[in-house]
């Protein structure tokens, strides 16, 4: 194998308060600007298929609330804070606005040729019958021809996967050329790629034992793209990504617009990549540790992701925006140690697992939430709402310990464990719903500043006594 986003018509229901005054302002104006982005994810010089092309420019984020319910401003300012916490305000229109992140694209493939796409200049082109499994000898022989270029485009014939050996030729190919200029590589017609080899223990490989951040983290996975000639890599063709397949990494950028799943480990542990724009239009699966540790991403565009398992971008340290307007859960540290995070899209999200995100946000706007686990929206010393109207279950320190929390609209609540609203000591609204909800122990202890807001009749919150908290003032909602 081969080794690597007019005005209420109701004054005085929706407003925006600047708490801090003056130094909102500062705050605010502290933030890059979204015009300050980085450039879209697609390599340089990638090719773009005859009849491809850019998202609309009038795109917008998916599930964008009514006008006439958001309130006026942007509520994801920094030192916001919302008057009406059930106003939906609708989602941040950074994601409506910046280029990258608004982006979306299909992608159909086709047999395609040499001549079919528009490739950077200074890449060389040849068509290959995977066959003959002859790959080095026929680049050995090309040599010549590639010493002023900057990029090799492989079109496939004969089949649509690699051997081993001529993946290894490609992967080295910069290298035993000896042509250093080399920095792209464009393959068509590869519907599959290998996975990598687990470098566990007892797998006899050199990289036996090697942990990607030590401790019980998992294990590195060998592939031939270790220290490879590639820095901008497409793949559009390509269907799935299995485990391991590119673990270890160093892309500048990656391209790969039909693939469907991401594999275990499958971009894993790469601190020292500089891919900073991840946009795959087609992925659905994210699986566990998929993208851990890719410290370079500045902005995640998931245009179709439903699920991303636990510690899928784990240690994503410098990512500021995420947009996933079809995500559907979140897994258990899968944004864990995101700390730079400033928003994110996710309208249809139902399920946040444990320890799964932080970051320096504002507001969280989570329309379709209806789990939160422990300890998901916690330690926060930014977040000052949370609009999650479909919530329902909140388990054990569900939403603790966030300094600067103000408001958050729970209209749907029905459980709260222990300690679910706990250790919110600027926390003033919480907003529940026409039925009080189920308690167990010291779910408001350490909040003590909060009024327990209903939207139900005077009798059936007659009797609702607030735990962990019991002198937490209980009132109508209007």
């Amino acid at each position: 194998m081969a080794g690597h986003h007019t005005r209420a018509a109701v004054s005085g229901l929706v407003l925006l308060a600047l708490s801090l005054g003056a130094a909102a302002c500062s705050a605010s104006g502290a933030r890059s600007a979204p015009g300050d982005a980085p450039p879209s994810t697609v390599p340089t010089g990638a090719a773009t298929p005859a009849g491809a092309g850019p998202a609309p420019a009038s795109a917008t984020a998916t599930a964008s609330a009514p006008a006439s319910a958001r309130p006026r401003g942007n509520p994801y300012r920094s030192n916001i804070a919302l008057g009406d916490p059930t106003a939906d305000p609708g989602p941040d229109p950074i994601f409506a606005r910046d280029a990258d992140l608004r982006r979306t694209g299909t992608y159909t493939y086709r047999f395609t040729k040499p001549g079919d796409h528009k490739l950077a200049n200074g890449t060389y082109t040849l068509q290959y019958d995977v066959t003959s499994r002859t790959l080095k000898a026929e680049l050995a022989g090309r040599r010549a021809k590639m010493t002023s270029a900057t990029g090799i485009a492989l079109y496939l014939t004969g089949g649509t996967a690699l051997a081993d050996a001529d993946l290894a030729a490609l992967q080295t190919a910069g290298r035993d050329l000896e042509l250093p200029k080399l920095s792209r590589l464009y393959v068509y017609n590869l519907r599959t790629i290998q996975a990598g080899r687990e470098c566990t223990p007892d797998s006899g490989l050199t990289c036996a034992g090697e942990t990607a951040r030590g401790g019980l983290f998992p294990y590195l996975w060998l592939n031939g793209w270790w220290d490879t000639w590639v820095e901008d890599l497409i793949l559009d063709d390509l269907i799935a990504v299995p485990d391991g397949a590119f673990s270890n990494h160093t892309f500048a950028g990656v391209s790969m617009r039909s693939v469907r799943s991401i594999g275990v480990m499958g971009f894993g542990h790469a601190p020292r990549a500089t891919w900073n724009v991840l946009y795959l239009p087609n992925v659905r699966t994210v699986a566990h540790d998929g993208f851990r540790r890719n410290q370079g991403f500045v902005k995640i565009v998931l245009p179709q992701v439903i699920t991303i398992d636990d510690y899928g971008f784990d240690d994503a340290t410098s990512l500021r925006y995420f947009n996933a307007p079809r995500l559907k859960r979140l897994g258990r540290n899968a944004l864990n140690d995101s700390g730079a995070l400033v928003s994110v899209n996710f309208p249809k999200l139902e399920y946040m697992g444990i320890n799964s995100i932080n970051g320096v946000w504002t507001g969280l706007r989570l329309p379709a939430l209806t789990t939160v686990d422990k300890s998901a929206i916690s330690n926060s010393g930014t977040l000052r709402w949370l609009y999650a109207p479909r919530l329902t279950d909140l388990r054990d320190d569900a939403i603790v310990n966030n300094a600067q929390l103000r408001a958050v609209y729970l209209g749907n609540a029905a459980r709260f464990n222990t300690r679910a609203l706990a250790g919110n000591p600027q926390l003033r609204q919480i907003v529940l719903g026409s039925r009080p909800p189920q308690q167990k122990a010291d779910v408001f202890l350490g909040t003590g500043r909060a009024t327990i807001f209903h939207t139900g009749s005077a009798a059936a919150w007659t009797g609702f006594t607030p735990s962990g908290n019991p002198s937490l003032p209980v009132r109508a909602w209007s």
